[in-house]
């Protein structure tokens, strides 16, 4: 049985669970590939409007499985095979063309933090805690990871958490930008925030999701020419001709994506 549980909160959105409570929901390789096969399927979905990614028990995502990526460690074959699997889980998350939210309980550490920073937006409870720890462990967090962390929390926390591996709690996350909302149950709270994007026209949502995500990676220009085909689709799409009528109608409008 795969140790992440997809379903449905509604037809237009999708929830991702770690279910791996006994770890705090730290992820092994077969973890990782298991999430980002999951996160591929969601993204073939033609009615998925948005996804909310959570953990069980408790906790958001502790990370990577310290004692599974230890073993790889004499392997180098082994080790990347692993780190792939890390990197496709990213990518996949990354790649989404609707609202991911990432609804935190509990610790949000190590991998589990750069998982978090792949969504769109960061939701909390009170318990939630966050930490990048590489400098406790003699480790060096990827550089591009670096750049998400530093384009959702601020440079100044950025630079306390990578260079102590201290906790920041959900208020100081909240009060930095780290963290959208906070509310008593995080995955309530997430579905709360989502909400309004659920009904926005999918093919405006996508090309804003393309150029801000590129815009936190200094890299506009390498999508400019994907985000003018978006924008030709939507010219031309029953969406805009929707909205139009909307507009004038003075109603809310229905999009179908297309």
């Amino acid at each position: 049985m795969s140790d992440i549980i997809l379903d449905w909160l509604e037809p237009r959105l999708a929830r991702v669970t770690i279910n791996r409570p006994a770890r705090r929901n730290a992820l092994d390789g077969q973890a990782w590939a298991d999430l980002e096969r999951n996160f591929r399927a969601l993204a073939a979905e033609p009615g998925l409007r948005g996804v909310i990614l959570t953990g069980a028990g408790g906790a958001f995502c502790a990370g990577d499985d310290i004692g599974a990526f230890a073993a790889t460690r004499d392997d180098p074959a082994a080790r990347k095979i692993y780190w792939d699997h890390i990197m496709a889980c990213y990518e996949a998350v990354s790649a989404m063309m609707v609202p991911v939210i990432a609804a935190i309980s509990g610790p949000c550490v190590g991998g589990g933090c750069t998982l978090a920073l792949r969504c769109d937006f960061r939701v909390a409870d009170e318990t939630a805690r966050f930490a990048v720890p590489p400098a406790k462990l003699g480790l060096v967090y990827p550089a591009e990871s670096t750049q998400l962390l530093i384009a959702a929390a601020g440079v100044t926390t950025a630079r306390r958490m990578l260079y102590s591996g201290a906790f920041i709690g959900a208020a100081e996350a909240a009060a930095c930008g780290l963290v959208s909302a906070i509310g008593p149950d995080a995955v309530a709270a997430a579905r709360d925030f989502v909400a309004p994007m659920l009904d926005a026209a999918p093919l405006s949502v996508a090309a804003a999701k393309l150029t801000c995500d590129a815009a936190m990676l200094g890299r506009v220009a390498a999508v400019a020419e994907e985000v003018e085909a978006l924008a030709a689709l939507a010219d031309a799409s029953e969406d805009y001709r929707e909205g139009t009528r909307a507009f004038a109608e003075k109603r809310k409008p229905v999009f179908q994506g297309r």
